[in-house]
């Protein structure tokens, strides 16, 4: 199942089940058991009473312990500093024995992927909820001002704040969040393309990083992925599938000639051009797939070896 649905089905259990929850909260000690005062104990409700937004939180649950005496424990997003524990209402008193062995598989890292970092990041800018005061505590920073630019290393982003909230946020190593994946859950697959445009770049950092971005991003919406039915067509020598080509090809993406030869420098191959007037057609191939482009560098026409 996927994990934001498992988690939304999770949370939809606490939510029924809160009558029967304790909140606890860290002290210098351990844990003290605090009383929410709201109508309905969800866990942003709880959040919210102890100050804290929805996007300044982050879940987590172990789904091999759903039946202990911790149900979630709660953290300041981005972190391990803990907001709240929540436990059944049989809890009256808890360790912090008792909340680090619940949390024995817990790993930040694991927590956000570069897919989810951006979400979080996005939802902050559209809700005006991740302050530049917020967001000095959970990255550690000296104080972050009102309207500043900061990279923050902890999650690989640049950040922009503007009137004391963040506006905007760039990939500080230049790589969207589908290369992000790859870099983080596939190093193999990710160092394949980028010796690839390397091969093909040279020392040109910026063009490795584009085309990485661009392959990554056409593979995060290829059906099936890398078990494509496509694949054997857009394979080049060096074991790389040209995703974005494969899209083009068979699955009606727009592409313009001046595009097309950017994302295949130094890999296509003009097989054909045609004149007459105002007429002109020019056939290329990449791979075993074939694109036809017009006078005006509009794709007119792909196909494939076989």
């Amino acid at each position: 199942m996927n994990k934001s649905i498992l988690t939304f089905l999770l949370l939809t259990t606490i939510f029924v089940s809160s009558a029967f929850s304790n909140v606890f909260v860290p002290t210098a000690d351990g844990f003290t058991i605090k009383d929410i005062n709201v109508e309905k104990k969800s866990i942003n409700n709880i959040c919210q009473f102890l100050g804290y937004n929805s996007d300044q939180i982050h879940t987590y649950m172990d789904y091999e312990k759903l039946d202990g005496n911790v149900t979630a424990v709660i953290y300041k997003v981005f972190t391990e500093t803990i907001i709240c524990v929540i436990t059944n209402d049989k809890i009256t008193t808890l360790s912090k024995n008792q909340v680090n062995n619940y949390l024995v598989n817990f790993n930040l890292k694991d927590e956000y992927d570069s897919y989810d970092i951006e979400s979080n990041l996005t939802n902050g800018i559209n809700n005006r909820s991740l302050s530049s005061k917020f967001c000095s505590d959970i990255f550690s920073n000296s104080r972050i001002e009102s309207n500043s630019t900061v990279i923050v290393p902890q999650i690989g982003y640049e950040l922009q704040f503007s009137n004391g909230y963040l506006s905007k946020f760039n990939s500080s190593d230049g790589l969207n969040k589908w290369s992000k994946q790859w870099k983080e859950s596939s190093p193999e697959f990710y160092n394949s393309y980028e010796q690839s445009a390397r091969k093909h770049w040279g020392n040109e950092k910026s063009k490795i990083l584009n085309e990485i971005n661009i392959q990554a991003d056409a593979y995060s919406r290829t059906p099936e992925a890398s078990g494509n039915d496509y694949i054997k067509f857009h394979q080049s020598t060096e074991g790389t599938i040209n995703f974005k080509m494969l899209m083009v090809a068979h699955y009606d993406e727009l592409i313009k000639l001046r595009e097309f030869k950017e994302i295949n420098h130094g890999r296509y191959i003009l097989l054909d051009e045609f004149k007459e007037g105002n007429y002109k057609r020019t056939t290329y191939q990449v791979n075993g797939a074939y694109f036809t482009f017009g006078e005006d560098g509009s794709l007119v026409n792909t196909y494939t070896t076989k």
